[in-house]
């Protein structure tokens, strides 16, 4: 909506009828902006359609009809309305309020988002005169997409490393990794059982919740994400209790908790030390390998196409970004609340198919879910414009690569493809996954329209060997006040970009 028209009164816009059909008078039907991409509608229903339902009803009841002293099918209509009166006046306006909503819809050519927010508890159907209700709706947000043809993006240069490879192992230890009681302090990446007292600020009685098992990492206890529960709890030994004060997420699945202060004491009551097994020929045959050798190979190709896959997401990164800044729109406010558990859940399957292990993969869900209510409106933003993509180059996933993807996902956590699909379809992650394939598929066909350069060297080697040499050439005193112009310029440049692929590096 227009920043001047949030300060005036909402304006209804009344919606003109079709030709009756039935010789009946049409509903009326206006509609109303009560907030961003949000609408209430309202529709009267004339007195002679209430009374052409109320004849059909009580038609049809007449026929079937028990009444004391009558045989079926006899019993006069005043007697029948006066036993069935009130049952046949909720029918006929339930009846009348599922006839005209979807009427009223298409009429006022409203693209809903979602199920109207309809109390019909709140309807009744009047003894006289017309009958009216109203229900609000949240409503796609209208826009033009941008020029899709020739998005310029730049390719990073990347090569695989014994870095990637170790990370590849640590990845692999980590499935493999046991834990053992202990009576050292935790550390990072151990466990902890422990028991939860959360107080929610206005809530009266606490929750209890024993025998939690916990890493030593941020985490989360009853929905309630806790970034520095690692930090708290690394250095403290059974019997000893780490406090935390927080305020509950909006997208809290508890209604009540919502926006409230929370405190929550956790109770250590044993340590577990992780295990890592060591890197050697026992790690790798374990594994099914002959030698840690092989095991590397294997890791080493595997982070090849992990890398590609990582290059492949940079780009996308730009595609997405350059749709995200050229396309104006709105969101629907509550909209943005909801979509924030979706987004969680997708982010939950982008990591599974990274084949990160499961406690690094809740780790990053907490840190996501801190910072999630702005993350879901620029996913939310970046999903209708994908929607409207896809829909203008007609993209869809078929069913055979949507089980092609799920086989992909098992085979990284050596599971069942049908098992695995029967858990992600259980818990709405297979719609997701879907979802996300879909619009995985529209940035792939924009990058095939789209302008690829390769980045450039990283560091420029040559000015780095030309300010060296103008130092050596000039005196003390000249070489201070030479530096300004020439050393120092260079240098600074050299620096910033060895700072910047230090950065491109880590985030790969």
């Amino acid at each position: 909506m227009p920043e001047e028209a949030k300060d005036t009164q909402a304006e209804v816009n009344p919606v003109k009828d079709e030709e009756p059909k039935d010789n009946l008078p049409e509903n009326q039907v206006s509609v109303e902006e009560i907030g961003t991409l949000k609408k209430k509608v309202t529709v009267t229903i004339p007195r002679e359609r209430i009374d052409a339902k109320r004849d059909e009803m009580f038609g049809e009841l007449s026929g079937s009809a028990q009444v004391p002293g009558f045989r079926v099918g006899r019993a006069p209509r005043r007697l029948i309305e006066k036993r069935f009166g009130k049952e046949v006046a909720e029918d006929v306006r339930n009846a009348l309020i599922g006839e005209s909503l979807g009427q009223a819809l298409e009429k006022s050519e409203i693209k809903t988002i979602g199920e109207p927010d309809i109390d019909l508890d709140k309807i009744k159907l009047p003894d006289t005169g017309d009958m009216e209700f109203s229900f609000e709706t949240e409503v796609a947000p209208e826009f033009d997409l941008p020029e899709q043809k020739g998005i310029e993006v730049t390719k990073p240069k990347a090569e695989i490393t014994d870095e990637h490879v170790s990370q590849q192992i640590d990845q692999w230890r980590q499935r493999q990794a046991t834990f053992e009681a202990t009576d050292q302090a935790a550390q990072a990446d151990d466990a902890v059982t422990a028991g939860a007292k959360i107080q929610v600020e206005g809530i009266a009685e606490p929750v209890d919740r024993p025998g939690l098992s916990l890493r030593v990492a941020p985490g989360q206890i009853e929905g309630i994400p806790l970034l520095e529960l690692g930090k708290e709890l690394t250095g403290k030994s059974a019997g000893q209790v780490a406090k935390f004060e927080v305020k509950v997420n909006e997208a809290h699945p508890n209604e009540q908790w919502r926006g409230k202060k929370a405190t929550i004491e956790v109770a250590i009551g044993q340590v577990r030390k992780q295990i890592l097994p060591a890197v050697d020929d026992e790690l790798a045959k374990k594994a099914g390998f002959e030698s840690l050798d092989e095991l590397r190979d294997l890791l080493r190709s595997r982070a090849e196409a992990q890398l590609a896959g990582e290059t492949k997401r940079v780009l996308q990164t730009q595609i997405e970004q350059y749709l995200l800044d050229n396309t104006e729109f709105d969101l629907p406010e509550a909209m943005t609340q909801r979509h924030t558990e979706r987004l969680l859940q997708r982010r939950y399957v982008k990591l599974l198919e990274q084949g990160i292990p499961k406690q690094q993969i809740d780790q990053r869900l907490t840190e996501l879910q801190a910072a999630a209510g702005e993350q879901a409106k620029r996913d939310l933003k970046l999903r209708f414009i994908l929607e409207k993509v896809a829909e203008e180059r007609k993209v869809e996933v078929t069913g055979d690569e949507l089980n092609s993807r799920v086989a992909e996902i098992a085979s990284l956590y050596n599971r069942r493809p049908e098992r695995l699909r029967q858990e992600l379809a259980a818990d709405g992650t297979l719609q997701q996954l879907q979802a996300s394939m879909v619009e995985e598929k529209s940035i792939e066909a924009l990058l095939e329209d789209a302008k690829i350069t390769e980045a450039k060297d990283k560091q420029p080697k040559a000015k780095k060997k030309a300010s060296k040499k103008a130092g050596k050439k000039t005196s003390k005193k000249a070489a201070k006040k030479s530096a300004k112009k020439t050393t120092k310029k260079p240098e600074d440049k050299t620096k910033k970009a060895v700072k910047k692929a230090k950065k491109s590096s880590a985030k790969k």
